[in-house]
């Protein structure tokens, strides 16, 4: 009998439930920018999610580079708003909703998956079709000297043909007059815990692979090496500020030196660009508090020290098994962890670490837009806000004498700089942000900081192993 009453109670769950759909969303797309998607509200929801990619289908449910959950109806629906998203007619969009139901005792998750809405006419920001813009006469393409059309691309101040190969490197060995091997103690603004050196053991060229492996450097210098009492400078070969803790450094007390040695090379002051398509096949490191370091760097720093002239990052995985599902993108513009993640993209990967393979990593870098890919599949799309970067100041607790030189620059302030290559890897620091579980053996902002990273070796230590190594097959570089 009670099997009998249970039957009965599920079945009227089950048909309560069955009555709830996601809505349809209405899709609306605005000249010359802008998106919005919407639902209408009905009793019961308590979250609106949209998930979208342009002229490419969606694997699964992944992010999308649209990604954002709605949590208040606002006018009676459920909308999401993009104001920077550019979408022409005929673009196609693919994209799956969910919506977080309850009905009264239980609250459950809906999705509509595999939607997709094709581009017919473009709005105005009241909601008519527009009219069509009347184009402007394409302004005559300059030629440059060689003949061949010139390029929004820039290199050490000089014009680039359209399309070409500025920059192809391939690692038969290690060229002095493109890369400097950094010999320096790691400091702001990522604070890692890391000597970077030019040692053998850690930075090489085989079998026309770049190969840098982080080692322990007591495992490189003896045992004791983090807490050796006396000044230990550099010399000549530091490539860090003379006379600063970047080439000089001195254990005292709970401020020990890096107990990581690892390596790091840049093009800085040899080769740098402005604007381009960057292509890296690499395979990236696994290991706790591991990460690779393929980043564009700013020459002059003309807007201010560490992040005020922005990084833009080509990928980024953290090493750990917990985290290598999830791979990163973008642009970094302050120190702050709000600064560090505003410009940041994302793509999950359904099963196994995006370190377990090679893989191509993109990054295309325009004027008004950065266009993230890996194995030629966007996940990001880049875009500067209305009024740019700079508007978003407060919000991204950035240092206001640093932001305000945006002021004088491009809307794409402060990446509209020309940048040079940094290929290495870091260890801990602050680029990994402080949690709550004790999962991570140190907080950011702790003087102990690195004291705390060396005694809990016996935690991360264990998960270094032949893996725990960046690999680099090739890096090109073509002009827009």
């Amino acid at each position: 009998m009670k099997e009998f009453v249970w039957l009965v109670v599920f079945y009227f769950i089950r048909l309560s439930l069955a009555d709830f759909e996601v809505p349809d969303a209405l899709i609306e797309v605005f000249q010359p920018q802008g998106l919005r998607v919407s639902i209408p509200d009905q009793e019961g929801i308590k979250l609106f999610a949209f998930h979208a990619k342009i002229n490419e289908e969606m694997n699964g449910r992944e992010g999308g580079t649209f990604s954002r959950d709605i949590t208040k109806a606002k006018n009676g629906r459920w909308t999401f708003y993009d104001p920077y998203a550019k979408l022409k007619l005929g673009d196609r969009l693919y994209y799956w909703t969910y919506v977080d139901y309850f009905d009264g005792k239980n609250k459950l998750g809906y999705t509509k998956d595999d939607q997709e809405f094709v581009v017919s006419q473009l709005l105005d920001k009241k909601g008519s079709p527009s009219t069509p813009l009347v184009p402007k006469p394409a302004p005559e393409e300059e030629t440059l000297p060689s003949g061949c059309k010139a390029s929004a691309t820039i290199s050490k101040h000089q014009k680039m043909c359209k399309g070409e190969e500025i920059y192809s490197e391939n690692f038969d060995k290690l060229k002095p007059d493109l890369w400097t091997p950094e010999i320096k103690y790691a400091g702001k603004p990522d604070f890692e815990f890391v000597l970077y050196t030019d040692r053998k053991e850690i930075l090489s060229v085989v079998n026309n692979e770049l190969v840098i492996r982080p080692i322990p450097t007591e495992q490189l210098f003896g045992k004791g090496f983090v807490s050796f009492e006396h000044e230990i400078d550099l010399g000549d070969k530091c490539t860090g500020i003379p006379g600063t803790t970047e080439c000089v450094q001195k254990a005292v007390a709970f401020l020990i030196l890096p107990p990581v040695a690892s390596g790091r090379i840049t093009t800085k002051n040899k080769w740098s660009f402005k604007f381009g398509k960057i292509e890296i096949r690499a395979k990236l490191p696994k290991g706790d508090w591991i990460y690779p370091q393929l980043f564009l760097n700013p020459v002059n720093e003309e807007y201010g020290p560490d992040y005020a002239s922005g990084q833009i990052r080509i990928a980024y995985l953290p090493g750990n098994k917990a985290m290598a599902r999830k791979l990163y993108g973008g642009c970094v513009l302050g120190s702050s962890p709000a600064a560090r993640n505003y410009a940041l993209k994302k793509i999950e990967k359904n099963e196994g670490s995006w370190s377990d393979d090679y893989h191509k990593f993109t990054a295309i870098w325009k004027p008004d837009e950065i266009i993230l890919m890996v194995d030629d599949q966007v996940y990001g799309n880049i875009y500067p806000p209305k009024g740019g970067f700079v508007s978003e100041s407060q919000n991204l607790d950035l240092d206001m004498k640093n932001v305000e030189r945006w002021r004088n620059g491009t809307s794409f302030a402060p990446f509209d700089k020309e940048m040079y290559l940094t290929i290495g890897v870091g260890v801990g620091g602050h680029c990994f942000e402080d949690r709550n579980d004790g999962s991570k053996p140190w907080k950011n902002n702790d003087p102990k900081a690195q004291k705390n990273f060396y005694k809990a070796s016996s935690q991360w230590l264990p998960t270094w192993d032949n893996s725990s190594v960046l690999k680099v097959d090739y890096v090109k570089i073509w002009a827009l």
